[in-house]
């Protein structure tokens, strides 16, 4: 490592690492459900198997990239990393935000979830890779305005290349287009159509900009 700030990057991937083994191990829950299908029921029923697999799978993937942001853009830009102390910090805020949210669905059967969080501030909405109760959306906004602050301070502060760039303008579409996933309308239509916002441009959209960065300085 040529920056010591780059040491931050170690605990985001070691916890991308912990959460894809989480993601494989209710992967083959499912599978072995599908077989037997009285498998760890009621503990882990299949709905709720699914939701901490796929749900893992985006945030080891986010974990992953945010680590690898931390690691990539001090050596881009020149410098230090603007906020150390910020990204442990927020890294602890995801992490136990995501576990909270697991825990949340293993505990709570989720049709009884459903019922109590169904206000303004906890609903749980319903929809399908947007299950997380709003105040885990809260989160992960705050999360990603955080990154994003940490990462544009160290870029417009140090050298300015086109992969850091590049990821700049990934890391703005990050923030803003996960704020669809807060508007659930009664419309079938405009549901899908924000959702799609979401779980298609976010992610097979966004995602892909921040992801060119990285393969283009390597």
């Amino acid at each position: 490592m040529q920056y010591q700030s780059q040491s931050v990057a170690k605990l985001y991937f070691t916890a991308a690492i912990g959460l894809f083994v989480v993601q494989v191990l209710f992967g083959l829950v499912m599978g072995l459900q599908y077989v037997m299908g009285d498998f760890l029921f009621p503990e882990i029923p299949f709905n709720v198997a699914r939701m901490v697999h796929t749900n893992s799978l985006i945030v080891w993937l986010l974990m992953g990239f945010m680590g690898a942001a931390y690691y990539l853009v001090p050596e881009e830009s020149q410098r230090e990393l603007y906020s150390p102390k910020l990204a442990v910090l927020m890294f602890w805020v995801f992490l136990v935000a995501a576990a909270l949210t697991v825990v949340g669905y293993l505990s709570v059967p989720y049709a009884t979830l459903a019922q109590i969080t169904g206000n303004d501030l906890l609903p749980t909405m319903g929809r399908e890779f947007l299950e997380q109760p709003t105040i885990t959306k809260i989160g992960i906004v705050v999360v990603a305005l955080a990154f994003l602050y940490n990462i544009g301070m160290t870029v417009l502060t140090g050298r300015k290349t086109v992969v850091t760039i590049v990821l700049l303008t990934g890391l703005v579409g990050l923030a803003v287009f996960f704020l669809f996933s807060f508007y659930n309308p009664d419309n079938l239509v405009k549901d899908k159509y924000y959702w799609w916002w979401v779980v298609h441009l976010w992610v097979e959209g966004v995602w892909e900009l921040i992801l060119a960065s990285y393969t283009h300085q390597l």
